[in-house]
């Protein structure tokens, strides 16, 4: 009885140990995925809201554009942009990131590895949404289609050099050699700086 029971408290603790770390590893992934969508929402949003916002001064002939579009048109595609942005800027700001929920509790390497996953994942799912609006926008006016060519910015940007300088740049900020706690939480700002720079250079 006594090899029996220390045999099923084993398999028990076994059992236990395996389901903790199943669930710290699933917390890990809602975490960074969360964080990585949110991070890349906010850049497609700035993007589109920056998008609208040429396109609306170019409607108003305050500034020169290439597209020669019907005043209406422009207007018209500035309003769809704008929607769309400050709706990818306000799904960013009620998810976890706008919550302001942090990875917490878990190793350096694990952050990174989590976050490199991640925004590999969400850059894949911007491209593959880019290559279903991009057939659907035949025909449609260009500053649609520059919208919809910022998606894929996004998308590419978020799965080469976030993951090669974001990321990297992001944890070099949470173990900043400093007390001075605004600094720790740099590291998600500085994921926005490099998605947004480089997703810009990607669509110019």
């Amino acid at each position: 009885m006594t090899e029996s029971t220390a045999r099923q408290s084993s398999t028990t603790a076994q059992k236990s140990s395996t389901f903790s770390m199943l669930k710290r590893y699933a917390v890990l992934a809602y975490g960074a995925l969360g964080t990585m969508l949110d991070v890349g929402l906010m850049v497609l949003g700035a993007i589109l809201v920056g998008l609208a916002m040429s396109v609306l001064l170019a409607g108003f002939d305050l500034v020169d554009v290439v597209m020669e579009l019907p005043t209406a048109t422009m207007l018209a595609s500035a309003l769809v942009l704008a929607v769309a942005g400050l709706f990818c800027l306000g799904v960013a700001s009620e998810g976890p990131l706008g919550r302001g929920r942090r990875l917490t509790g878990f190793k350096l390497w694990e952050v990174g590895i989590g976050r490199t996953i991640a925004v590999f994942a969400v850059g894949f799912g911007a491209i593959f949404l880019y290559g279903i609006l991009n057939g659907l926008l035949d025909g449609m006016p260009d500053p649609l289609v520059k919208g919809a060519q910022a998606i894929r910015a996004v998308g590419i940007s978020g799965m080469t050099v976030v993951p090669l300088i974001g990321v990297p740049l992001s944890l070099a900020a949470r173990v900043a050699p400093t007390k001075i706690e605004w600094v720790h939480r740099l590291d998600v700002p500085v994921m926005f700086i490099v998605w947004a720079i480089a997703a810009m250079m990607i669509l110019v």
